[in-house]
């Protein structure tokens, strides 16, 4: 058998020098400074990498020792892990915006020979680890001499040895550490790049951070393998502000990003004048004539001339100005995305690429394609979990039966599967099952090789009938059509029925009661949930306060934290299902217990 072009032929840290090396002049990294693109060069990661390395070392820390980052996302952390991986130490980057209690048991449970902090949150890293060893991010030497000495990588690092510990922020409990290693690393990366690669040069955006695994290999990793650039947004407000002039050809994102980027042009379209907007709704219906759910078109020549000739320079490039006009793809995961969403941004000439995985597989497992997509799916699995490159998956359901052919818990194996969970071999053995990863993920694969994702086997919902259902679906097919709702969460455990509670957008609810807003969140909830069978249909909306990353109701990624939300709303909850004529009392033992089970 011919050798896996995939599997690295050494340690990232070696590869660092490789890449930097074969092309010093060009921009690796470019961020927005005072209206201005501040670029860096790879020889000059190169050498800025080397000498926190020496730093480092100057330190004490040594191969296999973990040095924790905590900072907002910034060009400093592509020196930050290849430093770690340069030396052989373990890199660990943090949320910047954990709470002290989260944070606090995180570096106990590392154990870090360093901490490297932005000087905002000193105060705070000071006072949940006072013993550590900290260091101020602006005392660390950037804008070194390329020709400056370097430290030699750590000439005994394996490819199985861990390169980095990423603290999934989880829906439940503390996080736990996934160790990933050189090989789950850089084979992701590497299939990545295979399949999302586009002519030319990539310019990649995103605001995702570098302690979510999808940011780390697509960004970090995917541009410097590929010779590609990426774009480093300070912040929302700067990526906002600034998309049209990083000018990105690819952006990856979470649903969140794009429904706010579709509700944007949405809310231009709507303050167009008349004759304009008609313009623009003649548009949408052509490119609806032609563009359908897979890469093949429909809808006569005509059509496509008119749409190609006529309506896309006149409409559709002028909204693709606003993402500097180059934007080719948006790569989509996290969380479901509505289809209305994606439909949306094709018309306009931007594919939205679906796809799944999780941080314990380093993390993309699936991905639709450009050139091969199915609207409404995650896509096709990488090559890595195919037995030609050492991988497999297949499904099970709840009798135990599994296959490709069963509807049931995605499993998989291959390279890019983690070595399990830092100091909690229990959890790490539980997660597996005769050399498969669970991912507690239950889905399908249809007839054409898509995978679909229906949602977290925790989640599911089971109604005093005995009916069974995944609120995601529900909660999906709300958060595309209605207007008013800017976040939901179902909820329905042993109850008759299932009712949603949401956010609103305050600035389409202004000037309302609350019983206005909630006859009106209740009328769209009706008519999105419409197609669904009656037990997908909410009874009743219950609206409560915004969900918060501040409060713990919102993961830093965004995700509803299920439990908080139940133990903060906990009497708003109870009286809302009692005044329906809910037994509360069963809804939130088991709903309870169920959390408890995942912790």
């Amino acid at each position: 058998m011919a050798q896996d072009p995939s599997i690295p032929e050494y340690n990232l840290g070696r590869y660092v020098e490789k890449w930097c090396q074969a092309r010093p002049s060009q921009d690796i990294i470019g961020t927005m400074v005072d209206g201005t693109l501040q670029t860096v060069t790879y020889g000059q990661m190169l050498a800025d990498t080397a000498a926190y390395a020496t730093l480092f070392q100057t330190k004490g820390v040594k191969a296999g020792d973990r040095v924790v980052m905590i900072a907002a996302k910034c060009p400093r952390h592509f020196y930050f892990f290849y430093a770690c991986w340069y030396m052989g130490a373990i890199a660990v980057p943090v949320c910047e915006t954990m709470g002290e209690q989260e944070l606090a048991f995180v570096l106990s449970d590392c154990d870090p020979a360093l901490i490297l902090v932005e000087k905002s949150l000193l105060p705070k890293v000071r006072k949940v680890a006072p013993e550590r060893q900290i260091l101020d991010l602006d005392e660390l030497p950037t804008g070194t001499p390329i020709d400056s000495p370097r430290t030699p990588p750590a000439g005994n690092v394996a490819l199985d040895d861990v390169a980095t510990i990423i603290y999934t922020s989880g829906s439940t409990g503390m996080p736990k550490g996934v160790m990933l290693t050189n090989r789950n690393l850089y084979v992701n990366a590497f299939w990545c790049l295979n399949k999302l690669q586009q002519p030319g040069v990539m310019r990649i955006v995103s605001v995702l951070p570098y302690w979510h695994s999808y940011a780390l290999v697509c960004e970090i990793l995917c541009m410097p393998m590929g010779t590609h650039t990426c774009l480093i947004p300070r912040d929302l407000r700067d990526f906002k502000n600034n998309l049209a002039n990083y000018r990105p050809t690819i952006m990856i994102a979470v649903p969140r990003v794009v429904e706010i980027m579709k509700q944007s042009i949405e809310k231009v379209i709507s303050k167009l004048p008349e004759r304009k907007r008609k313009l623009v709704d003649k548009a949408i219906y052509n490119a609806s004539r032609i563009f359908t759910a897979r890469p093949v078109l429909d809808g006569g020549v005509l059509r496509m001339v008119t749409h190609h000739l006529f309506y896309d320079p006149l409409v559709f490039r002028k909204f693709r100005a606003a993402f500097g006009g180059q934007l080719k793809s948006i790569v989509v995961g996290g969380a479901p995305m509505d289809l209305e969403g994606q439909i949306f941004f094709k018309y306009l000439g931007v594919m939205v690429l679906v796809g799944y995985g999780l941080t314990e597989t380093s993390p993309v497992v699936c991905s639709n394609l450009v050139t091969d997509h199915k609207l409404n799916s995650c896509g096709k699995v990488l090559p890595w979990l195919t037995p030609e490159f050492g991988g497999d998956y297949t499904f099970k359901d709840d009798e135990g039966h599994m296959g490709k052919d069963v509807h049931g818990q995605l499993l998989v194996k291959g390279n890019c599967v983690m070595k399990g969970y830092w100091n909690h071999k229990d959890a790490s053995a539980k997660t597996f099952e005769d050399g498969w990863l669970n991912t507690g993920d239950v889905a399908y694969q249809d007839s054409d090789g898509f995978i679909h994702i229906d949602g977290r086997k925790g989640n599911m919902i089971v109604l005093v009938g005995g009916e069974k259902f995944h609120p995601e679906f529900v909660e999906d097919a709300i958060r595309g059509n209605a207007p008013t709702v800017s976040e939901v969460m179902v909820i329905g455990e042993r109850c008759k029925n299932i009712y949603a509670c949401v956010n609103v957008h305050r600035d389409k609810v202004a000037g309302l009661s609350a019983q206005e807003i909630h006859a009106k969140v209740k009328q769209e909830i009706q008519k999105a949930t419409a197609s669904l069978t009656m037990l997908e249909r909410p009874k009743d909306v219950l609206v409560l306060p915004d969900f918060k990353i501040d409060d713990g109701t919102l993961t830093a990624t965004l995700k509803i934290r299920r439990y908080k939300v139940r133990e903060l709303y906990k009497a708003q909850i109870e009286e809302f299902l009692t005044s329906n004529g809910e037994d509360v009392a069963h809804e939130v033992a088991i709903a309870s217990s169920k959390i408890m089970q995942s912790i």
